[in-house]
């Protein structure tokens, strides 16, 4: 038996004690191996994402069930039941990682397709529209849904604010504050591109694009009063709802559909088929079905797989292209400079990230072929039109939906300032005089003033 003086200790009590003089120390700054200790655990977390922070990952594979070969050169669309691994992050996109899962917010939900041409981000929220159509409008949207830079706590009057200042927001308004802002699972969530890409056939054929995910397990959205329940009981709720369900076996479906418009309808329509605050008329434009997403596999790792996936619109492939949409521009632009800040320079050989061979010769360049000429000029596109799109979703709504969507935005606007109230009052009128109606009825009972 060892004495206590002598006793030979095991690496792991050797390093489970700083070096100190004597027993008591103090501590030695020679000893390497409490700096790189701590030095590993203070770096070991990574940055996080500027919006989106709050998220939940999972993996799986995608299957083509119908060949899309007719308007697509992307390897992965040609043949029925080609199939191909996937990642895909679900996030909160005004949120912080304390951000309770049920708050009214919008869903992030992106997916990456690891295929043999390279690797396709498709990046989807899970409401149709955005609050703005050009990206240079984006960090103010931004700054406009984040906490009071004075306290750090909500402020109503930065997002009514937002609401009035940009016209062009209020179809996003109508979405937003409708029960479908108010999520439980997103298992039941649909998925939306908002913005519009392209598709290009082997014969050099054009097409726009929208892609939609639609949940097999159906859809569902819960209203105002239980997603407040829910963040005070399980803040969490969604997150462990999809980690369970496939803990336990059971794979999280969705159903891949796209709508395609000929460049050329741009002409005719009352608006601009590339403007993100628009939806496109589902009569008009059917959706046709791609193929099956099936998540089977949660992460061993979410630091590693999940935190460090670095997602970028302009991850395409041959025949997968980005229109001239100004938001999905912007966006090409930013995101690989953000995922260098936030996980280095070297982000794209993280494993989860990786794909063999890259350069950036590797990258799709969109247009190729195509002709185009012009003044360069900062300007407005034609036919902006605010209002309609978000009267004709407003009056799409049961009467239910209607009175709880006005319940919705009273409760919130009422805490505004005055002139913010009077402007966000006047675009819902030109949606509907009912709406404004209801709206300042409802913020009498919660202020007992009524805003002219």
């Amino acid at each position: 038996m060892y004495n206590n003086h002598n006793q030979s200790q095991s690496p792991l009590s050797n390093a489970s004690h700083s070096q100190t003089v004597g027993v008591r120390g103090p501590v030695l700054v020679q000893d390497t191996v409490l700096h790189e200790t701590l030095e590993d655990f203070v770096f070991s977390t990574t940055l996080p994402r500027r919006i989106h922070t709050k998220g939940y990952g999972a993996f799986g594979y995608f299957y083509t069930t119908h060949s899309m070969k007719q308007y697509t050169k992307a390897g992965f669309l040609q043949t029925p039941n080609k199939q191909v691994p996937v990642a895909v992050r679900f996030s909160l996109a005004s949120s912080n990682k304390g951000t309770p899962d049920t708050l009214r917010n919008v869903r992030g939900f992106s997916t990456r397709f690891y295929t043999e041409e390279g690797i396709f981000d498709l990046l989807c929220n899970h409401l149709p529209v955005f609050f703005v159509r050009d990206a240079i409008r984006v960090p103010d949207i931004i700054s406009h849904l984040s906490p009071s830079p004075v306290n750090n706590l909500p402020d109503p009057e930065r997002l009514w604010s937002m609401f009035a200042e940009y016209p062009e927001s209020t179809n996003m308004l109508i979405w937003f504050f409708s029960d479908l802002g108010t999520v439980k699972s997103l298992r039941h969530i649909k998925g939306y591109s908002v913005s519009t890409y392209v598709w290009r056939n082997a014969q050099g054929v054009r097409n726009y694009v929208k892609y939609h995910w639609f949940p097999m397990a159906g859809v569902q959205y819960i209203d105002q009063q239980e997603a407040q329940r829910l963040a005070c009981e399980d803040p969490d709720i969604a997150g462990r709802d999809l980690y369970d369900s496939i803990a336990k076996g059971n794979a999280v479906e969705y159903e891949m559909r796209v709508q395609l418009m000929n460049p050329e309808d741009a002409k005719l329509l009352p608006f601009d088929p590339l403007d993100d605050t628009k939806v496109w008329d589902e009569a008009v434009y059917p959706l046709l079905p791609v193929g099956r997403m099936v998540l089977n596999c949660n992460p061993e790792n979410y630091a590693d797989q999940v935190d460090k996936l670095a997602f970028n619109p302009a991850n395409l492939l041959p025949g997968l292209e980005f229109s001239d949409d100004k938001v999905l521009q912007g966006r090409t632009f930013i995101y690989s400079d953000a995922q260098r800040h936030r996980l280095g320079p070297d982000y794209r050989n993280i494993p989860v990230n990786k794909q063999l061979n890259w350069s950036p010769a590797s990258m799709v360049s969109s247009g190729n072929g195509r002709y185009v000429a012009g003044e360069i000029m900062r300007a407005e596109i034609p036919n902006p039109d605010d209002f309609t799109q978000a009267s004709q979703r407003y009056e799409s709504f049961s009467a239910t939906e209607k009175k709880n969507l006005a319940n919705n935005i009273a409760s919130g606007l009422v805490d505004a300032q005055p002139n913010t109230q009077r402007t966000v009052l006047r675009h819902l009128e030109r949606v509907s005089p009912a709406l404004a109606d209801m709206v300042r009825n409802q913020m009498l009972l919660y202020s007992g003033t009524v805003r002219k």
